[in-house]
């Protein structure tokens, strides 16, 4: 369909009366947005390859400390002595990296390689025995990631209704809708005002904003109030305020 071209919805209001009314009570519930922390097995920072040297080494002594003689985890991979003792050379090594000699910065990098290596498999043994207990968790020198903090759907913003239009024949309206944050979907409902008091309504569902639709088969002389709702990913928005238009 093209862009320029208004989308044409036939309704006959009264064959929809009885299933518009059912549909409109229906959908005006909305579920409310619930914010949840995504839980699970605690598990340690170890983004290691985006660290500079030193901070590395910083890590990699904090656990040697940690992991020596922690009741916590008896039986480690990796020698937490061990560990300690590369953390020196490492750490000698950046020093002498420092000046820039190539043999210096290969030692450098084969030391970091080797941290990096034993740091991992430590992590892995830590996060596999510390029980998920935080307090168990921290004994041994690593520093845990931060829970994800997810949202839970997002509800739809109030909608509301830009232009109320004549169409191109007589019995014919048109209704433009603003676009509602987080919306993908809207219904439009139309019905006759006697006395200032709307009747029954009649729904048309409409896929976009921002678009023209048309209803055809109204009454020309009737004056008719237009509400629009829009739909979420936690449900549907309440009925927005009215806007009147007499048809012609």
């Amino acid at each position: 369909m093209s862009t320029n071209e208004p989308t044409t919805a036939t309704t006959t209001p009264v064959a929809a009366t009885t299933a518009a009314t059912t549909t409109a009570t229906a959908a005006t519930t909305t579920t409310a947005t619930t914010q949840t922390v995504k839980t699970g097995a605690i598990k340690a920072m170890t983004a290691f390859s985006t660290m500079e040297d030193p901070p590395v080494a910083i890590v990699g002594g904090s656990v040697s400390k940690g992991m020596t003689g922690n009741t916590n985890f008896l039986l480690p991979p990796v020698d937490p002595a061990v560990l300690g003792n590369t953390v020196v050379s490492f750490t000698e090594a950046i020093q002498a990296a420092a000046d820039g000699g190539a043999n210096a910065v290969a030692v450098c990098a084969k030391y970091r390689a080797l941290v990096i290596q034993n740091l991992k498999i430590l992590a892995i043994y830590v996060e596999n025995n510390c029980n998920n207990d935080m307090s168990v968790f921290t004994t041994s020198g690593f520093t845990a990631r931060t829970p994800a903090v997810k949202t839970k759907g997002q509800p739809a913003a109030m909608p509301a209704i830009r232009t109320l239009a004549h169409g191109m024949n007589s019995g014919q309206l048109t209704a433009t809708l603003l676009k509602a944050a987080s919306a993908f979907a809207y219904n439009v409902r139309y019905a006759v005002m006697t006395n200032g008091v709307p009747g029954a309504w009649a729904i048309v569902p409409v896929a976009k904003a921002g678009k023209k639709t048309t209803i055809s088969g109204l009454t020309p002389g009737a004056m008719y109030a237009f509400q629009v709702q829009a739909l979420g990913s936690t449900g549907y928005t309440d009925w927005s305020d009215s806007k009147t238009i007499i048809c012609i």
